[in-house]
């Protein structure tokens, strides 16, 4: 075997993820020379490099990046945001992956553009050569066994990944020889026993892990004792093991080393040593650094490249007045030419809207644009650009397509109540702990005064529904729980989504507001086949033994 550990990592450059802040000894290690499979476990910073490229497998909900001047997908597959192909987010861009094959259904075995299969699976295969060469590895055994957790850690999330997109995946566990290919072809897991894998695997790295209290600043974006319960309340929601997911999300929420940011837009502009974060992926702008504000920002900050993605009116519409109200309600207090006002603080925070300012400029999104800045590549055709996500302290000139340095934040505690009231609510119904976390949210991130009492089952889950909407907006949880609820193809099947035009008054100069249908862009298309996506034509075409899914 250790052979075929050569020839693997005679393959691998090794390059070390920059994982914390400018300070941190992960962005100061230089990238390594080819190695051999003797070197790497005898010596502790040759496997922390080798667990540090291993982590840059994990995903990055910005899409595109770029990491030592080369563009990468880190497991996504796409350029835009997961939400821009729900009702969240529309893109003006025609060649953007949401409009083209997204949005319209044209997914296919042969293009799918969120395909990570085979980087998933290189993932995995790293993981196993890790953990097979510490087993014989003389270096410190406390030290290997954090490492060995970490390295599980990152294969029970590619796999929870995988069998979200997929369904049943072939579930490897060992370091397979590339002696006898016929063993290297393995079939389909049911996706239970996958599940069953991921709870075993990040239930024994909980008890291994240190807490998030015992590390260093300069280890900000490993896996913690926190990170796998939380995982595991997210892969367990999944699953629809709904005690077991509340019971891992209560241990996040009870271990008191987490609380929610007042400030729900530092939260997103931070990289690093935020108290709502539990899992982040870190970026210092330099050698490792995203695009995100050079893409998204309102055209006349810079200079007309941003703007990709923008939000809807149906995602505007669902946030709720001060009072607690859908607009919709007539006691709401919703004003439709003065649509802004009153509304839950997170609104603010997550959408630029018209007279809204950004890094000390008044943006204006129609009336006063010219065409009335409708329909225009590189302006917004509905109305509205994304503000979550933005670093307001990162001056104009430094906008370049890496100098975005915002880590992403993968698991945090909003999220965490979410699983857990969802979860709870599902096991047991709604109790007391169900409205608690709930309305903790609401208070500190929206405003918002709390739920009624005495909600029926199916009310509280609409309204975790609504929460999570508003909570986890753009983040790409929308994507995964339309699906996972089956609900897309009622919201999203057969579908255009609005936008709002702007114009003035011609006598009184006032603003005028109109929702309008974007019927420029393609009609949504969501059917049965598309709660999984195709398994690769050319992962099928090289294993015998996989079997495509239906419909594809």
């Amino acid at each position: 075997m250790k052979t075929n550990i050569f020839y693997f990592l005679w393959l691998l450059v090794l390059v070390v993820v920059p994982m914390s802040g400018c300070d941190s000894d992960f962005l100061d290690k230089k990238p390594l020379d080819i190695i051999s499979s003797e070197s790497v476990f005898t010596d502790q910073a040759l496997t922390e490099s080798y667990l540090y490229n291993i982590y840059d497998y994990m995903p990055v909900g910005y899409g595109l990046y770029q990491m030592e001047g080369q563009n990468v997908l880190s497991g996504l597959g796409i350029t835009d945001l997961l939400d821009g192909s729900t009702d969240m987010l529309r893109s003006p861009s025609v060649w953007n992956e949401s409009n083209s094959i997204m949005i319209p259904g044209v997914i296919t075995a042969t293009y799918n553009p969120l395909e990570t299969w085979g980087r998933s699976y290189q993932a995995i295969r790293k993981v196993h050569n890790l953990i097979h060469g510490l087993k014989t590895s003389t270096l410190d055994e406390t030290w290997k066994t954090r490492v060995t957790a970490e390295a599980r850690f990152i294969r029970a999330f590619m796999y929870f990944d995988l069998v979200r997109r997929y369904g049943d995946v072939p579930l490897i566990t060992d370091l397979q020889s590339f002696d006898n290919i016929e063993n290297l072809l393995v079939a389909r897991t049911p996706a239970d026993q996958v599940y069953d894998f991921i709870d075993a695997e990040l239930s024994a790295c909980g008890e291994i892990l240190p807490s998030v209290k015992e590390m260093r600043s300069t280890e900000a974006g490993r896996a913690t004792r926190e990170a796998c319960w939380a995982l595991n309340g997210r892969a367990m929601l999944f699953a629809k093991r709904y005690a077991k997911s509340a019971q891992n999300s209560k241990k996040v929420m009870d271990s008191g080393n987490f609380s929610l940011d007042g400030d729900y837009n530092a939260l997103f502009q931070s990289h690093g040593g935020n108290k709502e974060v539990i899992f982040e992926i870190m970026f210092n702008g330099t050698n490792k650094g995203h695009a995100f504000d050079n893409l998204f920002l309102p055209p006349s900050i810079d200079n007309g490249w941003g703007s990709q993605t923008l939000p809807t009116q149906e995602a505007v519409d669902s946030y709720e007045m001060l009072n607690g109200k859908a607009i919709t309600d007539p006691a709401s207090g919703y004003d439709p030419q003065n649509p802004y006002i009153n509304r839950d603080k997170r609104f603010a925070a997550s959408i630029i809207f018209e007279g809204a300012t950004v890094k000390g400029k008044v943006i204006h999104t129609g009336a006063l644009m010219p065409d009335d800045g409708l329909g225009l590549e590189g302006r917004t055709i509905t109305g509205y650009y994304i503000r979550k996500f933005i670093d307001e302290t990162i001056p104009f000139v430094e906008l370049d397509f890496n100098g975005s340095k915002t880590s992403w934040k993968e698991l945090r505690l909003g999220e965490v109540l979410l699983n857990y009231a969802e979860a709870q609510n599902e096991a047991v119904g709604g109790d007391a702990s169900v409205y608690s976390a709930i309305n903790q949210i609401r208070s500190i991130h929206g405003g918002l005064p709390p739920l009624d009492a005495g909600l029926s089952k199916n009310q509280l889950f609409e309204k975790i529904v609504q929460e999570r909407k508003i909570e986890l907006a753009f983040e790409g949880h929308r994507f995964w729980d339309l699906r996972r609820w089956k609900k897309a193809e009622q919201v999203l099947h057969d579908k255009y989504m609005h936008g709002m035009k702007i114009t003035t008054d011609a006598v009184t100069k006032k603003l005028i507001y109109t929702p309008f249908e974007i019927n420029t862009l393609p009609k949504q298309v969501f059917l049965p086949k598309h709660y999984l996506m195709p398994v690769g034509f050319a992962e099928i075409n090289k294993n015998k033994k996989l079997v495509q899914n239906p419909g594809y």
